[in-house]
């Protein structure tokens, strides 16, 4: 397998973006079970954490969100150290998520 590694990310307001390797990975499913995405993180030496977008807060982003039903505003913070990249930005059922990968060992 190949390495995966942080690419550009362009957000389309509407939908989001997912990184190419992740989209793969997902084919298609709303939802993949969590053993099969740690497997997948152990198989390509990711870590991985998820950063939800506090729609209850008073953010542009929150308020854009609310209103509009757009993420194209939201800034998700990236986890504490080194080397992480976005996997994924987009809408769940319990609103917008942000799924940061990183190269090391996994969590």
């Amino acid at each position: 397998m190949s390495k995966i590694t942080a690419l550009p990310v362009y957000i389309c307001p509407d939908y989001g973006w997912t990184h190419p390797a992740y989209e793969a990975f997902c084919d298609g499913r709303e939802s993949v079970p969590e053993v099969e995405f740690n497997d997948w993180l152990k198989t390509h030496g990711l870590q991985s954490q998820s950063v939800r977008l506090d729609i209850d807060d008073e953010s542009i982003a929150a308020h854009e969100y609310k209103t509009l039903g757009s993420i194209g505003l939201w800034e998700p913070e990236m986890p504490e150290g080194e080397g992480w990249f976005i996997g994924s930005i987009h809408d769940t059922e319990d609103g917008p998520v942000c799924i940061w990968f990183r190269q090391g060992a996994a969590l």
